[in-house]
């Protein structure tokens, strides 16, 4: 597929989280939606998921999702929403380059006490609200209300500091497989209309 030449097709990049791989939870699900759809999905694969390096998963991004413009989309869950703001706001700085959308699920800035062995991951990250709020105008974070690994509020918080439309999914643990999450068809929703704009 020609990106260059097809001003329609969306590009969508899916960053996943801590302790995960781009074939668990509902990243293949979305995947075949965009594909089926006409549009580029791509899942980053980010190693040594189980114990992360901020500086390697930022290498990991540049090398996978180098091209950035006005037809991409990005879309992170949990550990994966602050590794990819942190690299699009280097991006943004560097390029005065502008993306389509960002949709962040279970996302968080702050530490965690749930997970403390991530707080010196955490400390790397540098966001600047408003790059990132003019850089990528269209935001939206979702937040399930029992999430036992990122607290509601830490989504919130992480929301509001990017100007995102905030989308509560009542009872949705940490919108992994075993919480009954192979799809989230809220994150459809707010997507495909993005997708022909």
């Amino acid at each position: 597929m020609n990106l260059n030449s097809t001003p329609d097709v969306k590009k969508i990049y899916i960053i996943h989280g801590h302790d995960a791989s781009p074939n668990d939870h509902w990243y293949p699900w979305l995947s075949r939606k965009l594909q089926l759809a006409g549009h580029y999905s791509r899942r980053i694969v980010m190693a040594n998921a189980d114990q992360p390096n901020f500086e390697a998963w930022q290498k990991f991004l540049a090398l996978q999702m180098p091209d950035l413009d006005e037809n991409t989309i990005v879309i992170a869950h949990s550990l994966g929403c602050i590794t990819a703001l942190h690299y699009l706001n280097q991006r943004f700085e560097q390029l005065g380059t502008r993306i389509k959308a960002g949709i962040f699920v279970s996302g968080f800035k702050n530490s965690l006490s749930s997970q403390p062995k991530l707080t010196n991951f955490l400390k790397n990250a540098k966001l600047d609200s408003g790059v990132l709020q003019t850089h990528m105008p269209i935001c939206f974070s979702f937040v399930s209300s029992n999430d036992p690994v990122v607290p509601p509020p830490a989504s919130i918080q992480l929301g509001s500091f990017i100007n995102a439309q905030i989308i509560e999914v009542r009872n949705a643990g940490h919108f992994l497989a075993e919480d009954g999450f192979l799809e989230i068809s809220e994150l459809w929703d707010v997507l495909k209309p993005l997708l022909t704009a």
